[in-house]
């Protein structure tokens, strides 16, 4: 089982939820469930996860407990399964988990594509101005020479960077290959991952909002359709708002739910949810149907940051292949040009 900081991955999460709600279905006691898991997991790490929760269960304790102690759960699903265990709706909370983590996993997989596609055509964009620089550009200046010509300004320019970075390379890899390693290092520690969402959340403001609002909508949806109040739900959403922005918005509507002010007009004073999402919620809760209200809100807002990163992507490919054509074209005009006008005065 694969890793982020402590916990496991969401899939993994969504998977576990899921594989242990159907067997909670069936009415088979959780120890036994537990051994059905264990037996079809196919790596000795999950094999030996599975072992420390079934060691909790069989002396008696919850399975909230069992998760928290592995260590390995995060405190919002072990949270949501004591409540799940308390009002006898466990089923339905495994369910949720498995829908929340399901799309907390489809979100960091459409974010690692928008990064992946844009940094693989980067480095092909450096890679071609490099070859250009540093193996092309001397053959025309070798060309001009023989010519008794000089190359543009700009192509003796080039060329000098180029040179520049044929004879520092290897001091131009390690620093990269050290920035490498900072970045590598600062996602491994909580303040550094901390620090590097919020610089993304900042380069995509208007992404990260909708991203930050669906969770907010999803989380709670859950913890609704769990059996817990407004308040309650409120308090267990706010740790888990890394939007700096959305966080102080759900501590300023936890602010107003304690002075007594109802959830659905709080949350539009907050601006968490605007225009159609706003009024859905306001008849959602008049008709006590929240919980399908917010089910359907996160949905809207999955769909809309799905479209948010496809047109993003859209946006960056032809960007990127344009960039590129300019510079590699300014590059071979400014020594074809020269190169031209001296062969034709030799005519």
């Amino acid at each position: 089982m694969s890793r982020k900081s402590n916990y496991l991955a969401a899939e993994e999460l969504s998977a576990f939820s899921a594989q242990l709600a159907l067997t909670v279905k069936t009415g088979i006691p959780l120890s036994e469930s537990i051994i059905i898991l264990r037996d079809d997991a196919e790596t000795a790490e999950a094999k030996k996860l599975f072992d420390l929760i079934l060691e909790s269960l069989d002396v008696g304790e919850p399975l909230a407990d069992a998760l928290r102690k592995t260590g390995m759960f995060p405190d919002y699903m072990t949270q949501m399964i004591e409540i799940g265990e308390a009002s006898g709706r466990l089923d339905q909370v495994l369910d949720s988990l498995d829908r929340y983590y399901a799309r907390e996993s489809s979100i960091s997989k459409s974010i690692r594509s928008a990064v992946t596609y844009p940094s693989i055509m980067l480095c092909i964009l450096l890679a071609i101005i490099l070859v250009l620089v540093i193996k092309v550009l001397p053959i025309f200046q070798q060309v001009f020479e023989s010519l008794g010509g000089e190359m543009s300004a700009f192509a003796r320019g080039a060329m000098t960077l180029g040179n520049a970075i044929s004879k520092y390379s290897v001091f131009i890899i390690v620093a990269i290959a050290a920035l490498g390693l900072i970045l590598l290092l600062m996602r491994l520690i909580p303040s550094g991952r901390a620090s590097m969402n919020r610089a993304i959340q900042r380069m995509f403001k208007k992404l990260s909002s909708k991203m930050a609002s669906g969770k907010f909508a999803s989380a709670m949806s859950l913890m609704l359709a769990s059996g817990l109040n407004s308040d309650r739900a409120v308090e267990l959403t706010l740790p888990l708002m890394d939007n700096p922005i959305m966080h102080s918005k759900v501590q300023q509507l936890k602010d107003l739910l304690d002075t007594g002010e109802s959830f659905s007009e709080s949350v539009v004073k907050t601006g968490i949810f605007t225009g159609m999402e706003a009024r859905m919620l306001v008849l959602g809760f008049k008709s006590g149907s929240i919980d399908e209200v917010m089910t359907k809100i996160s949905s809207d807002y999955q769909t809309q940051t799905d479209e948010r990163l496809e047109t993003l992507i859209s946006i960056i490919e032809p960007t990127m292949v344009a960039i590129l054509c300019i510079i590699v074209g300014l590059i071979l005009l400014s020594a074809m040009l020269p190169l031209l006008a001296a062969m034709s005065s030799m005519v």
